[in-house]
């Protein structure tokens, strides 16, 4: 976690900050900016939420080698909720590779 964590700019204690880097409201994702990145030609036939923004993370954190727990506590989740988004969005074969990680890190320890 530190690594990822490391490579993250910190201009607040919060994670989403605006351009002045001040942390969000509840309004921002209601934001002209943020309403305008979405409407993005990239982005314009999917339906985004800030829902998908978690289940990025929670991909992003897993593939990098967070454990389902840790991943639960940092975006408020239980690990039920962290599973299923793992199960859903990681490609079974990163989602093997972790498990085999996992594996061979415990046998180690053994």
């Amino acid at each position: 976690m530190r690594n990822v964590l490391a490579r993250v700019p910190r201009h607040s204690p919060s994670i989403l900050t605006n351009s002045k880097r001040r942390p969000w409201t509840t309004d921002g994702f209601g934001s002209r900016s943020f309403t305008a990145k979405r409407s993005k030609p990239a982005f314009a036939d999917k339906d985004l939420h800030f829902h998908d923004l978690r289940g990025t993370a929670a991909t992003k954190f897993y593939i990098a080698g967070l454990g389902v727990r840790v991943i639960a506590e940092i975006l408020a989740l239980n690990e039920d909720q962290v599973e299923r988004i793992i199960r859903r969005y990681v490609g079974r074969a990163a989602a093997t590779k972790e498990v085999i990680r996992q594996l061979n890190e415990a046998r180690k320890r053994t």
